[in-house]
């Protein structure tokens, strides 16, 4: 039988609670949901009008996403990466879009519910002008780019009309 000392006993809770520390601070750790969080309407569209970078997490049933998709919105999948920024969830209800705004690591994120779901935000986005979502990807167009001379002139009274080489 191994007889342990106040000395052995207390070296190996220190380094128990060393390692817990550890292995906390390495975790990300998710933002609590409250009630600033959820945002209606008319608080969305002015925030919206702040900022033009966004992304949309779009948490609602299969079936509510098909019968009204959200124009740039991203599918909602646990454990999922989300992008820094500004990042809004809709939900087919508020205390959803709590609970997964709440699940969202808040580091270098403002994370908020839409309050009222898909009616809401496109009551938000109506008031806003020019309101949409950054793509995940830009392709540039072919020619648009290119130094030298120019290849499409807009004419007046014409549509386009192609240079001649």
């Amino acid at each position: 039988m191994i007889k342990m000392t106040d000395f052995d006993i207390r070296t190996l809770l220190q380094r128990a609670l060393r390692h817990v520390a550890l292995v906390l601070l390495i975790l990300p750790v998710p933002v609590f949901a409250d009630e600033g969080m959820l945002l209606d309407a008319p608080m969305l569209a002015a925030k919206l009008g702040h900022s033009a970078e966004f992304q949309l997490l779009d948490a609602r049933s299969t079936e509510a996403q098909r019968s009204m998709p959200l124009a740039f919105a991203t599918r909602y999948q646990p454990l999922m990466a989300v992008k820094k920024g500004m990042v809004y969830v809709v939900a087919d209800n508020d205390a959803a879009a709590l609970e997964i705004a709440g699940s969202i690591p808040a580091e270098g994120r403002s994370v908020f519910a839409v309050k009222g779901g898909a009616e809401a935000w496109k009551a938000a986005v109506a008031k806003t002008p020019s309101v949409s979502a950054m793509p995940d990807r830009f392709v540039v167009p072919k020619n648009t780019c290119e130094p030298g001379k120019t290849v499409v002139k807009l004419k007046s009274n014409k549509v386009l009309q192609q240079e001649k080489k």
